[in-house]
């Protein structure tokens, strides 16, 4: 049995403090699994079709790049922390589409950490990834609830 982690309270959170997340590599396989189960729009899983949209060529799902985030946010800064759950997400951009072979950077900007009084913060984040041209393709912003220090 493995043993159960320390967790933070959101009080530890660094505000204002930018915090790299890694990177991870879209595979084409990748593509059409994820848009095969969950997505399967033409430019997403049939390769031909692809190649006569707007996009020139087969795309990730949207979904799926946010995945991506989630992935690499998760296993950086979330697991870190007493994290409760999450609450909402909020202008969620698509900024440019995701190809197979694209190395995607992550990261995590802590805008605020405020009490609410339930012996939780309520935790603001704004996440990035970029291509491997350091161009943007999402951006969001997240509000998680974490356990305080000061839990009741």
């Amino acid at each position: 049995m493995a043993p159960v982690p320390v967790l933070l309270p959101a009080q530890d959170m660094p505000v204002g403090q930018e915090i790299d997340c890694g990177s991870y590599e879209v595979t084409e396989d990748e593509i059409l699994a994820f848009a095969s189960a969950w997505d399967p729009q033409y430019f997403h899983v049939d390769r031909d079709a692809a190649t006569h949209s707007a996009f020139g060529g087969l795309i990730a799902s949207g979904l799926h790049t946010a995945s991506v985030f989630q992935r690499l946010a998760a296993t950086r800064v979330y697991n870190r922390y007493d994290v409760v759950a999450g609450k909402r997400i909020e202008n969620l951009r698509f900024l440019r589409p995701v190809r197979a072979g694209d190395v995607l950077a992550c990261t995590v900007l802590v805008r605020s950490v405020k009490p609410d009084g339930r012996g939780r913060c309520l935790v603001r984040i704004l996440g990035t990834l970029r291509d491997q041209h350091d161009r943007p393709v999402l951006e969001l912003e997240v509000d998680s609830l974490v356990r305080s220090r000061d839990q009741p």
